[in-house]
């Protein structure tokens, strides 16, 4: 089993085409298919479906085909390293985060990071929390923001934010000229939500269910910026994080409103593959962030 052989294998498996995979890597149909049967013949089993169009994958296939990515996304990373060290420059950064991470908390580190090293070029992947840490194991990303501490044991991360969710309202609505609400009183009222099954969501859910309190959501939003235009439009309140409401909040366009019994916090965690030789581009981007990292002992005080 050779990368080239690889190679050719993922090509199919995108295009699910073998015709279509020999264009892009400017190679023949027969030598791409005769590269494809000697890896089958290697690993003793069937990779593509030839009876049906389009190359589909066997279950051989599937299994196959993540291992193989890493394998040359492995290759990559070893190239770039070694480009690396031997010039002490460029390279490039990827990063993975969510919606409120990309909105809010990434610029100004990117922005220091831009003006520290211009000749880095930097790689920003949405996606959701839950699978960022494994596209950072696989070696899609070199760092992953989430707001849950990864199972994985083969990753490191740091607490680089602290959070809390705040309720938001419209300037002109009852509650914004209140000083406090009781958690009750948010049972009568109608709320906009995101849609994402997050941990902060189950944690409201399940506080209002403890005060046996209704919680009536009746619009659910793909992004932050969406919610706060619904709210300001007076569809609903929502909770949220409150650095995705800040800036609205000092503009004067939502108001928020202090809830008695409403204290969730959101920590945002960066992780990263443990003990593994970073490249230039992410061991300069780590010492950054480290600067701003929360002290275990500051953690523990908040608690």
């Amino acid at each position: 089993m050779d990368l080239a052989q690889l190679e050719a294998f993922i090509h199919v498996a995108r295009e699910k085409s073998f015709s279509r995979a020999a264009h892009k890597l400017f190679r023949t149909q027969p030598a791409l298919s005769i590269a494809i049967k000697r890896l089958e013949e290697e690993l003793g089993e069937t990779l593509f479906d030839r009876s049906a169009k389009g190359g589909e994958l066997t279950d051989a296939g599937r299994t196959l085909l993540s291992y193989a990515q890493r394998m040359l996304n492995l290759r990559e990373e070893a190239l770039e390293a070694v480009a690396d060290y031997r010039r002490m420059l460029g390279g490039t950064l990827t990063i993975g985060a969510n919606e409120s991470t990309s909105l809010y908390l990434l610029p100004s580190l990117l922005l220091r990071y831009r003006d520290a090293f211009p000749q880095i070029r930097i790689n920003v992947q949405r996606h959701l929390s839950e699978r960022l840490p494994v596209e950072v194991l696989e070696r899609n990303l070199d760092f992953g923001f989430l707001s849950f501490e990864p199972p994985q044991s083969a990753l490191e991360s740091l607490v680089v934010h602290k959070d809390e969710l705040v309720l938001v309202v419209p300037p002109d609505h009852p509650f914004a000229g209140r000083e406090e609400v009781a958690l009750k009183e948010l049972g009568k009222e109608t709320f906009v939500a995101h849609n994402a099954r997050t941990p902060a969501r189950t944690q409201i859910i399940e506080l209002f269910q403890k005060h046996r309190t209704p919680l009536n959501i009746a619009i659910e939003l793909a992004t932050l910026e969406t919610i706060k235009d619904f709210v300001r439009l007076g569809a609903g309140l929502a909770i949220l994080p409150r650095l995705s409401v800040r800036d609205a909040i000092e503009a004067g366009s939502l108001v928020e409103v202090p809830v008695k019994g409403l204290a969730i916090e959101k920590v945002l965690r960066m992780v990263y593959r443990k003990e593994e030789n970073l490249s230039h581009a992410a061991k300069a981007f780590l010492a950054l962030v480290r600067e701003r990292e929360i002290p275990k002992e500051s953690r523990a005080r908040r608690r």
